[in-house]
């Protein structure tokens, strides 16, 4: 049985294990402290935030077995939020596909993804090295190398694709051609609810372009919670500003939307999302060098969203010759 290592612990890479399960031994690797990538959650003391990816649609019927699976599980649910736009200074329903969230917390869903695998965590991988035998040996920050891989599924942003990947690979032409945009993410706990007739508001023409009470989410944790995500042209003009400033213009752009002073929200945080959502996809599943033996997936390659996410992982993992 082939040997495959997976680099990134987010959906691509996680169902691209599932994929892999039964026909190689899969070992998964993540710089992070914990499975999900952006599908992740914060804790302060009683507070959570979804704070990277807010819900997710369905398009395909493929995915739709997959959620109807894992709704079966416990592990999603759907969420009714009271969505609203505000367009051109008119409040109107934000309509669209229903809307899914895993649960308890975002990150949930991941984590029994992750279970049956062996996923190692906090470790980065710097680079690959490819062996006498055609073998990869990871290399990783820390100087440790993990050698015997007959194959390597990349699952990572496409910038830190090109960084890590072989000059040999193939498709580095395809991973230069993928663009995906900054995203800050204010996190506010509030001392008690605000009813603003919506739980979450998209908005444009502002720093900011969404906000989301999460604790409207189902299952979550009771304590009031504000989510807040900067728009994609703004976040990359102020990618590398001072965090201070971004984080009080979001703040004060959200109070005026909310109708409250936000600034007295007893805790609050950022994060920024250096690759978030995707400008510019590729229009395929995923990106495979059959002489390497390398596959690259991601929701880049289809153009974002979780769905995007878990397919191209699904194809990745599918395209590999596993000859015993």
């Amino acid at each position: 049985m082939q040997n495959i290592a997976i680099i990134g612990a987010g959906m691509s890479g996680l169902s691209a294990a599932h994929a892999l399960m039964g026909r190689a031994r899969v070992t998964v690797f993540d710089k992070s402290r914990g499975v999900s990538g952006r599908m992740s959650t914060r804790y302060a003391g009683d507070y959570e935030f979804d704070h990277g990816a807010q819900y997710f649609t369905v398009k395909s019927s493929e995915f739709m077995s997959v959620v109807n699976r894992a709704m079966a599980q416990g592990h999603i649910a759907p969420w009714a939020a009271r969505a609203k736009y505000l367009k051109s200074g008119l409040m109107q329903e934000d309509t669209g596909g229903a809307r899914f969230v895993a649960t308890p917390r975002m990150n949930s869903w991941a984590k029994a993804l992750a279970d049956p695998l062996s996923v190692k965590l906090g470790a980065r991988v710097k680079t690959l090295q490819r062996a006498k035998d055609n073998r990869w040996t990871l290399i990783f920050e820390d100087g440790r190398a993990i050698k015997g891989f007959d194959g390597v599924v990349c699952s990572v942003p496409p910038r830190q694709a090109l960084d890590l990947l072989p000059k040999e690979f193939s498709k580095r032409a395809a991973l230069k051609r993928a663009q995906m945009d900054v995203c800050f993410a204010v996190m506010l706990g509030l001392s008690e609810p605000i009813e603003t007739g919506w739980d979450t508001l998209r908005v444009n023409d502002l720093p900011v372009n969404w906000l989301a009470f999460n604790s409207s989410k189902p299952g979550r944790a009771k304590a009031p919670t504000l989510m807040i995500q900067s728009a994609p042209e703004w976040s990359n003009t102020h990618a590398e500003t001072d965090r201070d400033w971004v984080q009080r213009v979001m703040t004060e752009v959200a109070s005026e939307l909310v109708g409250a002073d936000l600034s007295k929200a007893p805790h609050h945080a950022l994060h920024r999302w250096l690759y978030a959502a995707v400008s510019q996809g590729l229009n395929q599943t995923h990106l495979f060098d059959s002489d390497l033996n390398i596959a690259a997936c991601g929701d880049w390659c289809v153009g974002g969203r979780v769905e995007g996410a878990f397919l191209s992982g699904l194809s990745a993992g599918h395209c590999f010759n596993l000859k015993t």
